[in-house]
């Protein structure tokens, strides 16, 4: 039958995600203070963060000003394309990178659901052992077998396997209430600080995924 508006599901509640492309200049030289400095005592962020993560490196003094320049400019570019300021760059608000760190995330670890602070988190990915795999392959695995499903515990059984999943509001029916992705070399994603998120574990031995988080904040 024929219908008057071809795009009648709109999406009006939730908050906005951004996703981007960092040039590889700059994952370059993320991937050199990564090898450079992971592992040393003083640049040591593990105990800091709610990461079951062992590797994780404080990179706040180490970036160059033009890749911290690079990052704010997509969280400017994000609050412009939400707050509907394009073209009015006096309404854009000054903006601070206010902490910055890289995860290489091995097999079995895992970020558990949280929360940052500031006002925009951003995550770049700097290289992915696991895009040689799909999906199905990640997930096909003795940890991450559901158990028998009944309407009651669909969310519990689901496999995760892989995934990394921004969370926003509560499980229903036409609810959706998760956003789930697998990352490739250079991607950026940018969302509001204060919205949950986490990075389930992986299985596949030798194999890891290294990622840049960290977090802006609107000063003036």
């Amino acid at each position: 039958m024929p219908y008057q508006n071809e795009q009648p599901v709109v999406y009006p509640f939730g908050p906005p995600v951004y996703m981007d492309v960092v040039p590889e200049e700059f994952i370059q030289e993320l991937d050199n203070l990564i090898e450079e400095n992971g592992g040393k005592v003083e640049f040591d962020a593990s105990g800091l963060l709610a990461g079951r993560i062992r590797k994780q490196t404080e990179l706040q003094t180490l970036i160059s000003p033009d890749l911290e320049e690079h990052i704010i400019q997509h969280c400017m570019r994000f609050s412009e394309m939400t707050n509907g300021n394009q073209g009015e760059l006096s309404k854009t608000p000054s903006m601070s990178m206010c902490a910055i760190w890289s995860n290489i995330q091995e097999a079995r670890e895992y970020n558990p659901p949280h929360q940052h602070t500031g006002h925009f988190s951003f995550v770049v990915y700097c290289r992915n052992d696991l895009q040689k795999f799909s999906i199905e392959e990640l997930q096909d695995n003795e940890y991450d077998s559901p158990h028998e499903k009944n309407s009651e515990q669909v969310e519990a059984n689901r496999k995760l396997a892989g995934l990394i999943e921004l969370q926003y509001g509560e499980a229903n029916w036409m609810n959706w209430n998760q956003y789930q992705f697998i990352p490739q070399r250079g991607d950026i994603i940018i969302f509001p600080s204060w919205l949950r998120h986490t990075v389930y574990a992986h299985y596949e031995e030798n194999c890891v995924r290294v990622s840049v988080a960290g977090n802006v904040e609107i000063v003036g």
